[in-house]
Formats: structure tokens, C-alpha cells, sequence
């Protein structure tokens, strides 16, 4: 079974990244991270990450602040690079913000 990890930020974008452990590497003592999401105006800030599973058709559950919610197949979502930005997973009435999301 392969595995991703899902980043979803706070104005409803994401992405799925394939192989975690050869992408996001180990770090030694004092070492500074390795980014993994672009975040920009347009996307906010990353509000969960998640270890999720991939080709057997898994679903997340996406929570906005005013009570709105989506449940998506995590294989519909984009698999992007570390670094590279996400797609839109849920679109967000004005001032609302995604709060949560599960497997």
C-alpha cells in the first residue's frame, strides 16, 4: 500500500505528496526543515498534514469555520511536488476558513 502525505491550508488548497520518507528528509541536530508547501496570500497558511493512504480509495473530511463540509476521494487530489503550491479542494464562502480536516 503506498502512502502520501495530504497539506491542506486555511483557504481550502492542497496537495498530495507520494513517497514522504525519500522526499521529506531526515534532518540532523541544528538543521532548519525542508519546506514543504509554498504557502502564499492566495493559499493561507497550513492548517493540518496528514499520513494519508493512497489507491484504495481513503476519503477526508474537510471542516470549514462556519460549519460547511466536504468529504473528497484523497485519490481526486492533485499529487504535487515538496515544494509546489496546491489545487482547490473546497471553495470557501467570504471570511470562512477550513478548521479541520480527518481520514
Amino acid at each position: 500500500m503506498a502512502v502520501g502525505v495530504l497539506v491542506i491550508t486555511s483557504k481550502g488548497y492542497g496537495k498530495v505528496v507520494e513517497n514522504p520518507g525519500d522526499v521529506f528528509r531526515q534532518q540532523a541536530r541544528g538543521g532548519k526543515g525542508v519546506t514543504g508547501y509554498k504557502v502564499t496570500d492566495d493559499s493561507g497558511p497550513v492548517v493540518a498534514v496528514l499520513r494519508v493512504p493512497l489507491g484504495i480509495g481513503e476519503r477526508i473530511l474537510v471542516l470549514t469555520a462556519q460549519g460547511q463540509a466536504i468529504l473528497t476521494p484523497v485519490d481526486d487530489i492533485a499529487t504535487r511536488s515538496r515544494t509546489a503550491g496546491g489545487v482547490k479542494i473546497i471553495s470557501l464562502a467570504c471570511g470562512d476558513a477550513v478548521v479541520g480536516v480527518t481520514v
